[in-house]
């Protein structure tokens, strides 16, 4: 799993704390718009190695809701937003078994290491965009 902190959201919170329920959707819609934007970072499949045999199947990228080429393209299997204005989630990748062997940090098998990206991968494509939602969302919330 891959955490990205957003800092000043606790004195946002503390401010907006009369307006729970507008503040509980906006903080709601933001992590939305977040999970799109790791979504739209996915990146496509690797090259194969060039004496492979094995034919992909692309299950991997239709699970994360991406295709080959990498992107969007339909819903991921895991795709929620969870929580309330106190601890907010959101939950973005794949149920498949196998996964963790190919786009896992912690359990990537030693065949993919240096030739798949990792969830950790998308995290940093999306990282700078993320932070501005949510910066944007404290911003507006501090005027």
């Amino acid at each position: 799993m891959t955490d990205i902190e957003i800092e000043g959201l606790a004195e946002a919170i503390q401010k907006y704390r009369g307006a729970s329920r507008k503040l509980g959707l906006a903080m709601r819609e933001t992590m939305r718009n977040s999970l799109n934007v790791l979504h739209e970072k996915v990146p496509p499949y690797p090259p194969p190695p060039s004496d492979s045999t094995y034919r992909r199947t692309g299950t991997l990228g239709r699970t994360l809701g991406s295709r080959r080429g990498g992107g969007r393209a339909g819903l991921p299997d895991i795709y929620r937003v969870t929580g309330s204005t106190k601890n907010i989630e959101g939950a973005f990748g794949t149920r498949l078994d196998y996964a963790p062997y190919v786009i896992s940090d912690d359990d990537q098998a030693w065949m993919h290491k240096g030739r798949w990206w990792t969830m950790n991968t998308v995290a940093d494509r999306a990282r700078l965009k993320i932070k501005k939602l949510w910066n944007d969302l404290i911003n507006k919330i501090l005027e």
